[in-house]
């Protein structure tokens, strides 16, 4: 091992909690930061979308679950009961998501009081503490949408007008109102118009294969660059082994290895801040395990890894006879009903849902089924006819729900397993409850309804019957925020609870998932979190006070 460097703070993961976390750092001065990042940078030529087989692109190299994509500075997720969704590189998993944009509502913050059932808390911050900070988050990202939905609190107008979606965005809407069902245009988190220098869309089509325009607001655009600006020192490639503590149990650094040369390098700092997404961070803080702290860092009372939410889906897809132009516009999602936002006893479960409208994949995908997979066009003499029946006549949605969390739905380590460096590998275990297995097949049926509404000839919907394997899109729960050391990993400023100087926030350390795409959240949580370091409500934050 090399000898040990000395800084401030060092930040480990470069997505939005991160970025933001570094940007905001080096805004206040006079602080030295280091962000470390196991993946390389992603350039605007590197996006499968600037490919001719992007469909195929986006299923290997490019997937979303990291045990497909098999990269170096990936690692495994090991186990069963969800698939896995992560990026590894700077900017995080924002690379290639699909910017939807959606808050939290102030009862999703307090679901402990609301059904009490077991391990279930309240979050230790209200809405209202949020929402400076989800509003400035949104003028980082630029956001496009339309202010006035009565489902939300009030807030400021978006950054930009709401994106232009195909027809069958006046489809689903004309069906939601024949209903007298909630609808509104989805926020998202893609410029319609200029703005700070970036192009707007271009209507080009499936964002998740990555924005080569810079249209899609990523945790690059709006955190690390203007960081790098201010002198942030970020390392790519460097995957941390360890955080490591001194004698008394408090941070004072970490070991991480250089992925282009394999040599260990040691930096001391006494603050350390984890924003690895819900599987990666309770992984380094389970690896970092050592005298003082035998089963992991903040593990005290077995809490780290613990209550993963991921949000219980449902994948369908709405088939029409007609045009749906489901390939025109950004597939970011179009519209969204919120009737069924919220708990109601009546349909035999709590907590609520969101049912989203967007745009379709690919040619080659719609040939194969579309989102589900379900109805594949056959090969053939016919295969032509039938492919004709089904591209450009679909639309994708998506059943989301605030699904409880579980003790025993967790991550660990794998004791066999390892990554690239030699890392123990993480394990998922999670199994969907009877609440939100019942939530989601409420949806479902009322998805059924939407669809006969807007004139649609069939629904292809993912069964959960018999088994559930939902995308693990939103990995959050497993450090959660809490007012306790017994049911939680940190407290209401990011604090792991029994170890000085480790600051944990991304998604991790969401209470709950809420029914709503958590990247808002989590980049509101980040700026939150570094005010509360600038303003040295942490005990070992002294160092950040230096010129």
């Amino acid at each position: 091992m090399s000898s040990a460097e000395q800084v401030d703070v060092v930040i480990v993961g470069a997505g939005v909690a991160g970025g933001a976390i570094a940007a905001r750092l080096l805004e206040s001065g006079g602080v030295h930061a280091v962000l470390l990042e196991q993946g390389p940078w992603v350039h605007d030529v590197d996006h499968a979308i600037l490919r001719d087989d992007w469909e195929f692109g986006i299923a290997r190299e490019w997937a979303f679950d990291p045990n497909i994509r098999g990269l170096d500075q990936d690692y495994p997720v090991t186990g069963q009961g969800f698939r896995p969704f992560l990026f590894n590189a700077v900017g995080g998993s924002t690379n290639h998501y699909a910017g939807f944009w959606h808050r939290m509502k102030p009862a999703e913050f307090r679901r402990g009081t609301e059904h009490g059932l077991e391990n279930s808390i309240d979050w230790p911050i209200s809405h209202e503490d949020l929402v400076p900070y989800y509003e400035e988050n949104d003028r980082r990202f630029g956001i496009s949408g339309l202010a006035g939905d009565p489902s939300h609190p009030k807030r400021e107008p978006r950054q930009c007008p709401p994106l232009k979606h195909g027809r069958y965005y006046d489809l689903i809407a004309a069906g939601l109102d024949r209903l007298g069902w909630h609808w509104w245009p989805a926020d998202n988190a893609i410029i319609s118009e200029p703005y700070r220098g970036r192009l707007p869309c271009n209507h080009c089509g499936f964002c998740m294969a990555g924005c080569p325009r810079g249209s899609l607001g990523t945790a690059t655009q709006a955190y690390i660059l203007p960081a790098l600006r201010r002198g942030l020192d970020i390392r790519t490639n460097a995957r941390v082994a360890r955080i490591a503590t001194d004698r008394t149990g408090a941070v004072d650094g970490v070991d991480y290895i250089d992925r282009d040369t394999g040599a260990m390098h040691r930096i001391e700092a006494p603050l350390v801040v984890v924003s690895c997404n819900g599987i990666g961070t309770p992984r380094l803080l389970l690896n970092s395990a050592g005298p003082g702290h035998p089963d992991g860092l903040a593990n005290e009372h077995d809490q780290v890894g613990r209550n993963l939410v991921t949000h219980a889906y449902v994948l369908a897809d709405v088939w029409f006879d007609e045009p749906t132009e489901h390939y025109k516009g950004p597939w970011g999602a179009s519209l969204f009903t919120h009737e069924f936002h919220q708990t109601d006893l009546s349909r035999g479960a709590v907590n609520g849902m969101t049912i989203t409208f967007g745009a379709g994949y690919g040619p080659a995908v719609s040939a194969l089924g579309a989102t589900t997979g379900l109805d594949p066009a056959p090969w053939g003499p016919d295969h032509r006819r039938e492919f004709q029946r089904r591209f450009d006549r679909h639309v994708f949605a998506a059943i989301q729900v605030d699904d409880l969390p579980r003790s025993d739905n967790r991550i660990t380590l794998d004791p066999e397993v390892k990554d690239s460096s030699g890392l123990p590998a993480a394990h998922r275990q999670y199994t969907l409850s009877d609440n939100d297995r019942t939530l989601l097949e409420f949806g479902t049926a009322r998805l059924h309804d939407i669809a006969e509404a807007s004139g649609a000839r069939k629904v292809d919907a993912q069964s959960v019957a018999d088994g559930y394997n939902g995308p693990g899109w939103h990995l959050m729960g497993t450090c959660r925020m809490g007012d306790s050391p017994e049911n939680s990993v940190v407290d209401a400023w990011h604090r792991a609870w029994g170890v000085p100087g480790l600051v944990i926030c991304d998604g991790s350390s969401m209470t709950t998932g809420g029914a709503n795409n958590p990247t808002s959240t989590i980049g509101a949580l980040a700026l939150r979190c570094a005010d509360g370091l600038i303003r040295n409500k942490h005990a070992r934050v002294e160092a950040l006070s230096r010129a």
